[in-house]
């Protein structure tokens, strides 16, 4: 009997976002290009209002127009190139601001019509001091531009005398390094024990994707390491982790929509990938916490598990997610951002950026 649960555990999970016919199709709920589906807006919005103070409709108004800004963060740092020194949205107007190193740094940024912000420091040197830090198990680190700082998280499990060593020589960095803690074991969120290649582990499900007319799920790498058979869907083409935490999973079950279970019956539709943003509100999907949102913390995080599992270009955010919610999908609306990687089940969770995993297999999301 144990073990049929389990199967029917992971069914529901990739009815999320792949096979709902397996289970029954939730109702979607029609929602225009870059917005919340209702369910996970009021989730979102919550969360807004509790974290900022804003009232109920600056919060939605927020959610409206953050992708906007979150584009337009992207676009100017590539356009700043090596003066680059990293943007965030204001959470209270979902505004962009982009930090600059000079003058005409600054006029381009007016010019595009966002804010910017003098800061000391640009991303190169950041990730210069980020790159010399040597990590040890149950610690991170990555950029925070709304600080300007590389921020190092240490939890309480890291490894006390290697945990002092790391913070000693964060300290030599001076104000370039900021120091956050955590509890308990960074790990990625599989349920323990369970083992990925017998059908018994709980994972959740990505995204739909094609290629070549193949439906396929984008996932987290570690829920298919050993390359399984997922029951009901198919078998698992490429996992990739550590050093990067994403998957390929051949969906033949013949249902493949565009669109993310909110576990009420109705649906978050997806239309595009793309890359999150310091400060955005984004929310994710699971079958173990279903729907939870938070806020974006920091990019390009690098975390140490331990054992020799470090990830790298990890999307550190304050959204609870717990073991079964690995792979689960994260969006800005209907923009799909990345799959649940790895947290400590209490406050801290990490994501893999979804437009890596989309390039590194050529496909092209579901409509």
């Amino acid at each position: 009997m144990e073990k049929r649960l389990r199967q029917r555990a992971v069914l529901p999970v990739v009815a999320a976002c792949a096979t709902a016919a397996v289970v029954g199709t939730p109702v979607a709920v029609a929602a225009p290009d870059g917005t919340f589906a209702p369910t996970a807006a009021s989730v979102a919005i919550g969360h807004l209002v509790a974290t900022t103070g804003v009232d109920p409709a600056r919060a939605a108004h927020v959610l409206a127009v953050q992708r906007a800004g979150a584009v337009r963060i992207h676009d100017l740092d590539r356009r700043l190139g090596a003066r680059a020194a990293g943007g965030y949205l204001d959470p209270r107007t979902g505004s962009a601001v982009v930090n600059v190193l000079d003058a005409p740094s600054a006029e381009l940024v007016r010019a595009a019509g966002a804010t910017p912000r003098a800061v000391r420091y640009g991303t190169a040197e950041l990730k210069s001091v980020q790159a010399a830090l040597e990590l040890v198990p149950n610690t991170s680190a990555g950029l925070d531009p709304r600080s300007d700082q590389v921020v190092l998280t240490v939890s309480d499990a890291a490894p006390p005398e290697q945990a002092a060593g790391l913070l000693d020589a964060a300290r030599g960095f001076g104000d370039r390094v900021r120091v956050e803690r955590a509890r308990g074991v960074f790990r990625p969120l599989v349920y323990d024990g369970d083992e990925i290649s017998d059908g018994q582990s709980v994972c959740s499900a990505g995204f739909n994707s094609n290629k070549g007319g193949q439906n396929y799920i984008i996932d987290a790498g570690h829920c298919a390491q050993g390359l399984p058979y997922w029951q009901g869907i198919g078998p698992t083409e490429d996992a990739r982790f550590p050093g990067t935490d994403y998957s390929l999973i051949r969906n033949d079950s013949g249902d493949a929509p565009g669109a993310v279970n909110l576990y009420d019956g109705s649906t978050q539709p997806i239309a595009k990938a793309g890359d999150a943003t310091v400060g955005e509100q984004i929310c994710k999907s699971g079958r173990t916490t279903q729907v939870t949102c938070g806020s974006v913390q920091a990019l390009n995080e690098t975390v140490d598990y331990g054992d020799g599992q470090t990830v790298r270009g990890m999307v550190k955010t304050d959204t609870h997610a717990d073991h079964g919610d690995s792979g689960g999908p994260w969006y800005d609306g209907s923009t799909g951002l990345g799959m649940t990687g790895a947290g400590d089940t209490v406050s801290v969770t990490w994501f893999q950026p979804l437009t890596a995993a989309i390039a590194a297999y050529g496909v092209a999301l579901n409509p």
